[in-house]
């Protein structure tokens, strides 16, 4: 299943590049909060998924409107990211995706650049990135986002998978020489942590959909020229 948030404040299920708006009638029915949110969707989608499939099956919605799309989950309370997780020159287009990490490759290595994106963060699909004064360059990175449906912790790799409710699409959008920073680890969450520097979205695609999260193809075009294309088998780091 494919669910979106959007405008003005509304949930819906997408279909065959259509919207179903679901937000108000699971509220009417108090499966979830008068103000509906994805976070609350998600805590109650095992209680609520045979409604949802009633509803699409049963509503033909509206024409897909990417002007409608908020980011899908509005709201997490936190975003934690992997720098330079993908083999270097796996993006096929020179090596197109950031510098990263390049030089680092075991798993080991990698768990040093973890690190957090504020929720601030956040914009939609089609929102504009606001560029901090002083920047020297902004440089976006396409990522695949994993949308976790539960609290969970020390899990192993069969539990892991259990814990993720869905995945989206999300930039790591990177201001360059900003300030002091000069690309010092120590800096990355002020160059990474910028208003609207997670653009994501348009939706999030439920797990039950994705048979092998690490064989999908990303594509990132700008002003319509292909810029990054990676794919998911190129990680380092595997999801789990």
């Amino acid at each position: 299943m494919k669910l979106a948030t959007i405008k003005p404040n509304d949930l819906a299920i997408v279909k065959n590049d259509r919207l179903i708006p679901v937000g108000e009638t699971l509220s009417r029915d108090g499966a979830l909060p008068k103000e509906p949110t994805m976070v609350a969707l998600i805590a109650a989608y095992d209680a609520i998924k045979r409604q949802l499939e009633n509803i699409a099956s049963g509503d033909t919605g509206t024409a897909l409107d990417a002007k409608l799309l908020n980011p899908p989950v509005e709201n997490p309370s936190k975003i934690w990211a992997a720098a330079g997780n993908y083999k270097r020159g796996s993006a096929g287009l020179g090596d197109a995706r950031g510098r990263g990490t390049a030089g680092k490759t075991s798993p080991d290595e990698l768990l040093e650049n973890i690190f957090l994106k504020p929720p601030s963060a956040i914009a939609g699909p089609e929102d504009k990135i606001l560029i901090p004064k002083n920047a020297d360059s902004i440089f976006p990175e396409l990522e695949l986002c994993v949308v976790i449906g539960k609290k969970a912790r020390h899990l192993n790799k069969e539990q892991a998978f259990d814990a993720i409710f869905g995945y989206t699409i999300m930039l790591d959008v990177t201001a360059r020489g900003y300030g002091l920073s000069k690309n010092l680890s120590g800096t990355r969450n002020v160059r990474k942590g910028f208003e609207t520097f997670a653009p994501i979205g348009p939706w999030i695609t439920t797990k039950d959909e994705i048979s092998d999260p690490h064989n999908l193809w990303m594509k990132l075009w700008i002003n319509g020229e292909l810029k990054q294309s990676a794919k998911t088998d190129a990680m380092i780091n595997d999801i789990a």
